[in-house]
């Protein structure tokens, strides 16, 4: 875990004249109503630079992302200063893209969501650092994000999922089953005790772990033979995006939660567990699970 305060220096911290020359950028009609919340959402924990602008109702106003797969696939991995410098170069962009894209003026924004954990500690820094920049000039409310919460939310987004209901989240750092009791009121069943299989499958060519549809097809099989329904949201949410994050940001401003007017001293956190982990009561309690074959 870092602060911001000592290390905002070494990450990235943007001037505030290129903060206010990037406001100036945007030559929308005054007097603009909008009735319902708007939330920009900005990601950068990995290798993809991303932001979207959502409202409460789950329209998508505007997107954008640049993805790093080119670059990183010539070095076989993600290394992380490369991933640094790349958001640095466009993150302005990228957040102009979605802006624009959507015909809000950043004034009318009602927040500015970001994700602060987990992920690769340089690029969370060059997301943060621009986020509370901007933040600080708009004097709008911050909402900092957990990586893995967006995820499990997105199906609220594309379906009438209400609370509780089961989770799975398969990426590249992780895979994990949860219980959702509410918008950060999670259960952790369980999860992989050593490697994601994100580590062991290519996620380049198989389009994002979770948009993978040989597991789809094997979560299928299961969930057929155990009378559940399986909602999965479209390959191209399940892979780093912005609409989850501005998605996650309306979901707390609804339920009134982490919502933060005093931004002094954030931090980003490249670990952090989701929610409450009861997955050892969960062995303790030695559930049986019926052996099903599946053929895929």
């Amino acid at each position: 875990m870092l602060i911001l305060t000592k290390t905002a220096g070494v990450f990235f911290k943007p001037s505030k004249r290129k903060v206010y020359e990037f406001l100036r950028s945007f030559n929308f009609h005054p007097g603009t109503l909008f009735l319902h919340k708007i939330v920009l959402g900005i990601e950068t924990s990995c290798d993809d630079t991303a932001a979207a602008v959502v409202d409460e109702t789950g329209n998508v106003l505007g997107e954008a992302i640049h993805s790093q797969t080119e670059v990183h696939l010539k070095t076989g991995g993600i290394v992380p200063p490369a991933a640094q410098q790349l958001h640095r170069e466009n993150i302005q962009r990228i957040v102009q893209e979605a802006l624009s894209a959507s015909g809000v003026s950043p004034s009318d924004l009602s927040a500015i969501a970001t994700t602060i954990k987990p992920g690769l500690a340089l690029s969370l820094g060059v997301g943060l650092s621009f986020s509370l920049q901007l933040v600080g000039q708009l004097k709008k409310p911050f909402i900092p994000i957990h990586h893995m919460e967006a995820h499990a939310l997105t199906i609220r987004l594309t379906n009438k999922v209400e609370f509780p209901f089961l989770v799975l989240l398969i990426s590249g750092g992780h895979c994990l089953l949860a219980l959702v009791q509410g918008v950060s009121d999670f259960l952790l069943l369980g999860k992989s005790l050593d490697i994601a299989p994100g580590d062991m499958l290519d996620k380049v060519a198989s389009g994002g772990v979770a948009s993978n549809f040989y597991i789809r097809r094997a979560l299928e099989i299961l969930t057929n033979a155990t009378q559940c329904t399986l909602l999965c949201p479209p390959p191209r949410l399940c892979t780093d995006n912005g609409i989850m994050i501005a998605w996650n940001g309306i979901e707390r401003l609804r339920a009134g939660l982490g919502i933060l007017h005093d931004i002094e001293g954030i931090r980003y956190e490249p670990k952090c567990p989701l929610g409450v982990d009861i997955s050892k009561e969960v062995g303790e309690a030695s559930i049986k699970v019926p052996q099903l074959k599946m053929e895929i």
